[in-house]
């Protein structure tokens, strides 16, 4: 029986954000258990789950939906999530470490330089787009890959781990529930998002950016939230940073390699935003040292979805 959309977009959602709670306490043992400080647990292990219901989107969209709407959904998720992902959860997070009183960790001063790196690298994706061939599409795709395969053979981040142990047990049972419920949320909002689309005429690429990143970005966001909240500075923005290095690399490359890989006009102004904004506070962040809270330059991040919003409302 085929659910209707908005109550597949809905409950997809909910799917989606029932599953964080599962896998904040996942990250944390798994991280602990490979001896990983928080900033690294963050921003390899967590997206590596946070990530999952984007994958299955992409992957769904170009097989199920097909290489034409399902290119424009993939392309839409693919630059949606990281744009979201920095003007929506790591300013909420930021808000929250803002206001937290007594001691909070500080923040890992390598990860300014990784929002440098993200802004950088993010508009290599649109090579292939400009430059039609075959060999761009090769060399875009493998360019990216060994972007992300440096950074974690060279990246290690700063501090030590304050992870929540847990027997493995309770850490392998968390996982499979946290993953199964990522999986289903992620099928019923690929489904319902595109049924939409086709009913009411919206661009699918315009909704991959701003409405399915809603839903996918639950995972990453309200797991950085929790950590926020236990004032795990460099879990809670680490694993956001994270979730952004998988979608301006790995991602991109699988779109590129799998789809015919069609950007149109909102998803460039999309990735020109969040480009200019994360290498802005990147440099922000390296020349404040300290004089300026960092969480003050993470809340302005939010307002490149503010000009999104005025440029396409």
């Amino acid at each position: 029986m085929e659910i209707p959309p908005i109550p597949g977009i809905i409950s997809g959602i909910l799917m989606l954000a029932v599953s964080s709670f599962a896998l904040t306490l996942s990250v944390e043992g798994i991280g602990h258990r490979l001896k990983m400080n928080d900033s690294l647990a963050g921003v390899i292990i967590s997206p590596l789950f946070t990530s999952l219901p984007e994958l299955i989107i992409v992957i769904e969209a170009i097989i199920i939906v097909g290489s034409g709407p399902g290119s424009e959904i993939a392309a839409g998720t693919i630059i949606g999530e990281p744009f979201m992902v920095s003007s929506i959860g790591i300013p909420a997070a930021a808000v929250i470490l803002l206001s937290r009183k007594g001691k909070i960790e500080m923040l890992d001063s390598s990860l300014s330089k990784i929002s440098i790196l993200l802004g950088l690298i993010f508009p290599v994706m649109l090579i292939p787009h400009f430059v039609n061939s075959v060999s761009a599409r090769i060399f875009t795709s493998a360019v990216l890959v060994a972007i992300y395969f440096a950074f974690v053979l060279l990246w290690r981040g700063e501090g030590e781990s304050s992870a929540t142990v847990i027997s493995n047990r309770y850490l392998a049972l968390l996982t499979a529930a946290g993953v199964v419920l990522l999986l289903a949320g992620s099928t019923v909002l690929v489904e319902s998002i595109n049924r939409f689309s086709g009913l009411y005429g919206v661009s699918r690429e315009l909704m991959s950016i701003l409405l399915i990143p809603v839903g996918t970005i639950m995972p990453e966001v309200m797991n950085s939230l929790i950590w926020a909240v236990r004032s795990k500075t460099n879990l809670a923005i680490g694993a956001l940073l994270g979730e952004e290095l998988l979608f301006t690399t790995i991602y991109p490359a699988i779109g590129i390699a799998a789809s015919t890989w069609i950007i149109t006009r909102e998803g460039m102004v999309a990735v020109f935003l969040f480009s200019i904004f994360s290498i802005l506070i990147g440099v922000a962040l390296t020349k404040a040292k300290g004089s300026v809270s960092p969480f003050v330059l993470y809340i302005a991040s939010f307002l490149s979805f503010v000009i999104y919003l005025l440029i396409y409302w």
